[in-house]
């Protein structure tokens, strides 16, 4: 690996984090990409989280508005008079902290009896009720009783409250943040954020309905502090994201203590009639209720949080969360107030460290991914990069830190394809200058078999069916004598140069050139079926155009050249053959030395091309062919059947007797 790879792929590679990490520092979610990853993993580490016992939901669910409304309840919205009484049973049983998370938004006109039994209830009760932040209007503000005094930078008006509220003792507002994208609805907003207050006048903020919990379950005082990324009350910190809500680590209930009928619920769940139930008997014992039937109430419920809220379909305003594509808002609000009471958050990672790490991951992996030229192990580098940023991201879940995973993983998938590009293009680039420079020294066949295979660019060769071709000027010699040196380089090199355009247009590979001679060969290194005739094709367009630079040299008083041309067909080695450091793509063999003896036939015969009768009897009748002799030829016991070659046989035409044997 050179420096200047290095450095390029370590370059390649911070570009690449760059520009991830602009887009992630513009949107934290990464174009929402991040929570696609993180909601598998908020779901694997909460199976690891159970829920905190002291936490219980009250619902109003199926079975219960079923049982309610055969009691003659009606079905909801019930008159407060019923949460009266369940918040008095609830005293009664012993629970520390009652949380409502059901909207009362405005007097009920038509109980209003009903809503004074209440007021006077939640007047001296521990209990919060739930408000939705409305429009800012000229009404009346909220009593300072129950804002929560926060110093530090202000957050943003978001409402007042509407003045029923001013007989409850605590107030949380139910608003809940969402992020855009989820893996469970696509084009959802799925909650993985709560907020801590809303601000309703100067530093006065109506705080979240966990944060009250949290507060009278802690004992704590009303006060707070905004310091930059993280809410303080009560000597607890709370870690917090620029828009002032923070990230709810969930918990879910152990496989092994989930039912049918609470699949969905990581708190334990008591039916709202049942409280109810529960309060009858106790307010009157010859109501004939079984003790069967609300025995074991006050055990669940001493010195618990309660969280009463809907969970029956139809009254539910589901929300998505990384554990539910269809939560019920008690099951957030109480995750939230779990967190809050525990001091045990998700956090999140602080962007710029993150933003270096990732710079830093990005300019390692290019610069090591630079250096390797094979893309397989390339391709495994970057798949354990990717699932070491996958394992990382879930390691730091759960271990309480939230890091950009997708980002970083995206980073190195980004750094891998642009390199790949450069290097594609380089490669590509490098093999241009490759043919343009050495195919002028060796066959472009040869080189486009090297850049193919360079693997194979090794000493070593294989047996091969071949057709091999030498081409030699005749008396060449005497033309030199009877010529100026450069005239002769001048014809020469214009000869060759037609010589080999030819060999390579019909397909032959160039060996090599001998002085004024040519060899060439077919069916190697690309295959080629029909080699024997291709090859004499050539030699034929080889006499032709011979013939044409024959008669123009000799107008302009130039020497006249002829030549000859031997063809011979069979086996022999192809391949790198030479010495450790320097050697050639050529061919060796007894085939190779027939077909250069029969080129030397064509002046005992006065000829211009002969093939041996190997390769006659693979191009059949397709030309027209005079036998000429059995020769005997160096090395070969054998005579061999020698034959000239007049022309291309016309479609059609008869072919000859074949003559008889000499």
């Amino acid at each position: 690996m050179t420096r200047a790879a290095l450095l390029r792929g370590a370059a390649l590679g911070a570009l690449c984090a760059a520009l991830v990490a602009a887009l992630s520092l513009a949107d934290p979610s990464f174009l929402g990409t991040e929570w696609l990853l993180e909601d598998p993993f908020h779901r694997a580490v909460a199976a690891s989280h159970p829920p905190d016992p002291r936490i219980v939901v009250v619902a109003v669910s199926e079975e219960a508005m079923a049982r309610l409304n055969l009691a003659g309840y009606g079905r909801p919205p019930y008159p407060r008079s019923v949460y009266a009484q369940v918040v008095r049973e609830l005293q009664h049983a012993g629970a520390a902290v009652i949380a409502i998370d059901i909207a009362m938004s405005e007097e009920d006109v038509q109980h209003p009896e009903s809503d004074r039994e209440f007021a006077e209830v939640v007047r001296t009760a521990p209990v919060v009720l739930a408000v939705q932040p409305a429009a800012i209007t000229a009404s009346p503000g909220v009593p300072e009783a129950q804002t929560w005094e926060i110093a530090g930078p202000p957050s943003p008006l978001r409402g007042v409250v509407p003045s029923w509220f001013a007989r409850a003792a605590s107030i949380g507002s139910i608003r809940i943040a969402s992020s855009a994208g989820t893996s469970l609805v696509p084009g959802t907003s799925v909650v993985h954020r709560y907020p801590i207050a809303d601000r309703v006048a100067a530093n006065r903020y109506v705080p979240s309905l966990a944060m009250e919990t949290a507060r009278l379950f802690l004992h704590a005082p009303r006060k707070g502090t905004w310091r930059g990324n993280v809410f303080e009350f009560d000597g607890r910190r709370v870690p917090i994201d620029d828009d002032r809500t923070f990230a709810i680590r969930w918990h879910r209930r152990p496989a092994e203590k989930r039912t049918a009928r609470t699949a969905g619920f990581s708190y334990p769940v008591i039916s709202l009639d049942k409280v109810l139930v529960a309060a009858l008997a106790r307010e009157d014992p010859a109501s004939g209720i079984p003790e069967a039937q609300v025995a074991g109430l006050e055990s669940q419920l001493r010195d618990k949080i309660v969280v009463i809220g809907y969970t029956a379909a139809g009254l539910l305003d589901l929300r998505p969360t990384p554990l539910s594509a269809t939560a019920a808002g008690d099951e957030i609000h109480a995750n939230a107030i779990d967190n809050l009471i525990n001091g045990d958050f998700n956090r999140i990672a602080p962007r710029l460290p993150m933003v270096l790490i990732i710079m830093v991951a990005s300019i390692l992996f290019g610069a090591l991914l630079s250096g390797i030229r094979d893309q397989a192990p390339a391709g495994m580098l970057v798949v354990a990069s990717i699932l070491g940023w996958v394992a990382a991201g879930y390691l730091a879940l759960a271990s309480g830190m939230i890091i950009p995973t997708v980002a970083g993983a995206s980073s190195i998938a980004l750094t891998f394809i642009l390199i790949t590009v450069v290097k594609f293009t380089a490669e590509q680039r490098q093999s241009l200058v490759l043919k343009r420079t050495f195919g002028r020294y060796v066959s472009p066949q040869i080189l486009d078999h090297i850049l193919a295979h360079p693997e194979k660019v090794e000493l070593g060769g294989e047996r091969r069916d071949l057709t091999i071709l030498f081409s030699d000027i005749r008396g060449f010699t005497s033309i030199s004598e009877a010529s100026e040196p450069e005239e002769v380089v001048e014809m020469l090199n214009e000869y060759l140069t037609r010589m080999v355009e030819i060999l390579l247009a019909h397909g032959g590979t160039l060996d090599k050139f001998i002085g004024d001679a040519v060899m060439g060969f077919w069916n190697a290194p690309a295959a080629d079926p029909l080699h024997p005739e291709h090859a004499v094709h050539c030699a034929i367009e080889m006499i032709d155009e011979t013939a044409r630079l024959r008669a123009r040299w000799e107008g302009e008083g130039k020497a006249a050249l002829r030549i000859g041309i031997g063809i011979n067909s069979g086996e022999a080695v192809v391949g790198n053959i030479g010495a450790e450091k320097v050697f050639g793509y050529t061919v060796i063999g007894d085939a190779v030395n027939l077909a250069s003896r029969l080129e030397g036939k064509n002046k005992d015969y006065g000829t211009e091309i002969i093939v041996s009768e190997f390769t006659l009897a693979r191009i059949g009748n397709a030309f027209e062919t005079v036998y000429l002799d059995d020769v005997k030829v160096k090395g070969k016991e054998n005579a061999v059947k020698i034959y000239e070659v007049i022309r291309p046989r016309i479609p059609g035409e008869t072919p000859p007797a074949k003559p008889a044997s000499h």
